[in-house]
């Protein structure tokens, strides 16, 4: 792969603990061809089409890198390589992120050798085992799927070749879901799970795979996170009842939106990030909203999706926002933005004091004429 370290360096690094053991955290540590000492070694999450975000760093030295650190839950991550600022022509590994001593060997590609790990954990196994399943599914997929993309052949061959690769499709989904189920009670089944069930293409079956997996692993961390989730959006709908998170404010204090909203008649929670233009363009709207019903009990809370604390504070400031605000400072993934899977910005949600949801996504004039019938 070439060019693929496209992504901003612009990002926090994590000072994670220098000496840890298989029990108590990760060492993931090893060689990768083309490197030189002092050169930038990233252990990342993917996200998106092949967008790599950083979250460990580490610096070649006597020709090898060594991460350290621990790891809340098991999931997928990528050793990247970086040698005068770029991974063109540079290896890279996808590994099972987990508490163990993980040894990587990186090869250039045109090498041609394949990138070599030791796993001395026990999900290293069943990733491979997983990826074979995958390679081994996607060959039966390869024949049928040149004839229908290329229209080789007669209708009816093509037909044919349709119906054998929505066949192929069909088995695949259910390979990967009975390997899940089986290893329910690994972190990397865990992981997967969490793949699975995120996967639109995979609505017709996910549901079994909740079922049969609650049974076997109820106390996996991307289990929890998807039932609260789930939790969460059956509860978001208008009508539904606020789910409470904690945030920090601009001082560092954390701050939970529900003690907020106790407190008030009404109050707004308010998506926005100091980046976006429709967010500041709206958001005098708001200001004078909040000007005219704030003594009768109206109150509004900012959610930050910003990165920049600066920034964000200094929007705050400039767009005169009197207001609570917090921000995790984690962008897209703010945990509040994650739980109610805000994908656009500027959203909110319109919260009664007892927490029930009366309105979503008010705008313009539409929040306007929803305070004034709240509060005549």
């Amino acid at each position: 792969m070439n060019k693929l370290f496209g992504f901003c360096i612009g990002f926090c690094l994590c000072m994670l603990g220098a000496c840890v053991n298989k029990t108590e955290g990760y060492i993931i540590r090893g060689t990768a061809e083309g490197t030189v000492d002092g050169d930038t070694v990233f252990l990342c999450n993917m996200e998106g089409f092949f967008s790599f975000v950083p979250f460990d760093t580490a610096i070649v030295k006597d020709g090898k890198f060594e991460f350290t650190g621990y790891a809340e839950e098991v999931s997928i991550c990528y050793v990247l390589p970086v040698h005068n600022g770029s991974n063109e022509g540079m290896g890279l590994a996808d590994i099972p992120f987990e508490n163990s001593l993980i040894e990587v060997q990186l090869f250039k590609p045109e090498s041609q050798k394949p990138p070599v790990y030791v796993n001395h954990g026990p999900d290293g196994p069943l990733w491979e085992e997983y990826k074979k399943l995958e390679a081994d599914w996607e060959k039966k997929q390869n024949d049928p799927w040149q004839i229908v993309l290329n229209q080789q052949g007669t209708p009816d061959e093509i037909a044919k070749a349709q119906q054998e690769l929505d066949s192929i499709t069909a088995k695949t989904l259910e390979a990967k879901r009975q390997f899940i189920v089986d290893h329910a009670g690994t972190g990397i089944a865990d992981y997967l799970f969490a793949e699975y069930y995120q996967n639109p293409t995979n609505e017709a079956t996910k549901d079994l795979l909740l079922k049969e997996y609650a049974a076997k692993n109820p106390d996996g961390p991307h289990y929890r996170k998807r039932m609260k989730q789930i939790e969460v959006m059956k509860n978001a709908a208008e009508g539904g009842l606020f789910t409470d998170f904690t945030m920090n404010d601009v001082n560092g204090k954390p701050v939970s939106v529900m003690s907020i909203i106790t407190e008030n008649q009404y109050t707004l929670i308010d998506f926005w990030a100091s980046w976006c233009g429709p967010c500041r363009a709206e958001m005098p709207n708001v200001v004078d909203a909040y000007n005219k019903y704030h003594d009768k009990g109206f109150e509004v809370v900012g959610i930050s999706l910003d990165e920049d604390k600066k920034a964000w504070v200094a929007a705050i400031d400039k767009l005169q926002m009197p207001w609570p605000q917090l921000s995790d400072l984690k962008g897209w993934q703010c945990e509040g933005a994650v739980l109610y899977k805000i994908q656009a910005i500027p959203s909110n949600l319109l919260v009664d004091q007892q927490g029930k949801i009366v309105a979503k996504n008010l705008r313009e004039e539409a929040l306007q004429n929803k305070l004034k019938e709240l509060f005549k």
